[in-house]
């Protein structure tokens, strides 16, 4: 069988696109074409249309999960699956598919977390709200960034010696030394020279808070994406580039109270890593 020997299971708005792209440039490390294939996520149709309907779920069969892989020769395989970190099934499903598997994990400031997703669902047209509105608990940008109950799922499930944690801090600070710590963990050469040049799937917004609410949603620019002449792709990406940019910083208030909010959960994060997590409490 052709399945991957580690699997990132989270978490999602923490760096793990960049992390996809950099461990793809590695010779020794096979990661899929798709990333968040979420296979091991998957609890079944009718309960992902009920749950989860924002979540897609490219891949449902072993068969199509191995095929994913069956190129990989003496490559080292990576599952790439930010959601299951609070997926009710992935743990199960890992045990049952990737028993001997190594597990990774990179967790983020959790109110940077929480902003970074609420822009991206500004940005896919899944969100209108003002953050002062939809940063609250309840929120799905918000109730994902509580790590403690999840992570310690996955330390009691599968033990701290298969369970690697990394922090964006790490990935942001210190890229190159974080990613020779991750090629040793995956038992791949960790001289490779890497370029860590470009950091993958940023937060940003439209120019305008008007634009932004008048443009199409996501599912809508997929679609129109599909319909475009391939010689005219780029310069649409061009365009909708020239539309974006850098995202405002959350406002003060807000990123105080969700400070305050996460204070206990970050304690118990930092008492299961063994690491001084600070600078999440210091905002």
């Amino acid at each position: 069988m052709s399945l991957p020997a580690f699997a990132l299971v989270g978490v999602p708005r923490a760096g793990t696109t960049s992390l996809y792209h950099y461990l793809g440039q590695h010779p020794q490390v096979n990661v899929s074409s798709m990333k968040e294939v979420n296979f091991l996520a998957y609890p079944g149709e009718e309960a992902a249309r009920a749950n989860t309907p924002w979540l897609r779920f490219p891949v449902t069969t072993l068969a199509d999960y191995e095929r994913l892989f069956a190129d990989g020769g003496d490559r080292v395989g990576v599952d790439f699956s930010a959601s299951c970190f609070r997926s009710p099934v992935a743990i199960e499903r890992i045990r049952r598919h990737l028993p001997a598997a190594g597990l990774l994990i990179v967790l983020r400031d959790p109110v940077a977390r929480a902003y970074s997703a609420y822009l991206n669902q500004i940005g896919k047209g899944y969100e209108r709200r003002s953050p002062e509105v939809a940063l609250a608990p309840g929120q799905r940008a918000v109730d994902n960034s509580f790590y403690a109950e999840p992570l310690s799922r996955y330390l009691d499930a599968f033990g701290p010696e298969a369970v690697r944690v990394w922090l964006f801090d790490d990935l942001v600070g210190r890229p190159r030394e974080t990613m020779v710590e991750v090629f040793g963990h995956l038992g791949v050469d960790p001289g490779f020279g890497l370029d860590l040049r470009t950091v993958y799937n940023r937060a940003s917004v439209s120019r305008s808070w008007v634009l932004a609410r008048a443009l199409p949603g996501y599912g809508t620019r997929r679609a129109l994406s599909r319909v475009v002449p391939e010689r005219l792709a780029p310069s649409v990406r061009r365009a909708w580039r020239t539309l974006q940019a850098q995202a405002p910083p959350l406002p003060q208030p807000v990123a105080e109270r969700l400070r305050r909010l996460y204070t206990p959960d970050i304690l118990r994060v930092q008492e299961l890593l063994g690491r001084d997590l600070s600078s999440w409490l210091e905002g």
